[in-house]
C-alpha cells in the first residue's frame, strides 16, 4: 500500500470534484493540465480518473515531507582556520 501525504490527499479529494484544478496544482500548466481539461470536457468519470493518476504518479514521500515540514536543508560547509584579512587604516593620513 503507498503512503501518501497530506497535500496529496486533498489533492484526491480536489480531484473528484475539480479534475483539472487537482492537476494543474500538482503539475503545473503543461501537457497534463490540457489533457485533463480535454478528459473532464470529454466526460467527468476520465478527468477524475486522470487526476488521479497524474497526483498517484507523482506523489510525494511523506516520511520526507513531514520531517522537515516541506522545507529543504543543504549542509554549509565549515571553515575552522579562519583569519581576519582586513587591513587597518592609519588613524591619520600621512602629512606630505
Amino acid at each position: 500500500m503507498a503512503n501518501f501525504s497530506g497535500a496529496d490527499i486533498f489533492l484526491f479529494i480536489v480531484g473528484f470534484f475539480l479534475p483539472p484544478l487537482a492537476v494543474g496544482l500538482k503539475r503545473g500548466c503543461t501537457a497534463d493540465f490540457l489533457i485533463s481539461i480535454g478528459l473532464t470536457l470529454l466526460g467527468h468519470v476520465p478527468g477524475i480518473g486522470y487526476a488521479w493518476y497524474i497526483v498517484y504518479k507523482y506523489r510525494d514521500e511523506p516520511s520526507e515531507y513531514n520531517r522537515y515540514h516541506g522545507r529543504t536543508y543543504v549542509a554549509v560547509p565549515q571553515q575552522h582556520n579562519y583569519q581576519a584579512t582586513a587591513q587597518t587604516a592609519p588613524a591619520h593620513p600621512p602629512v606630505v
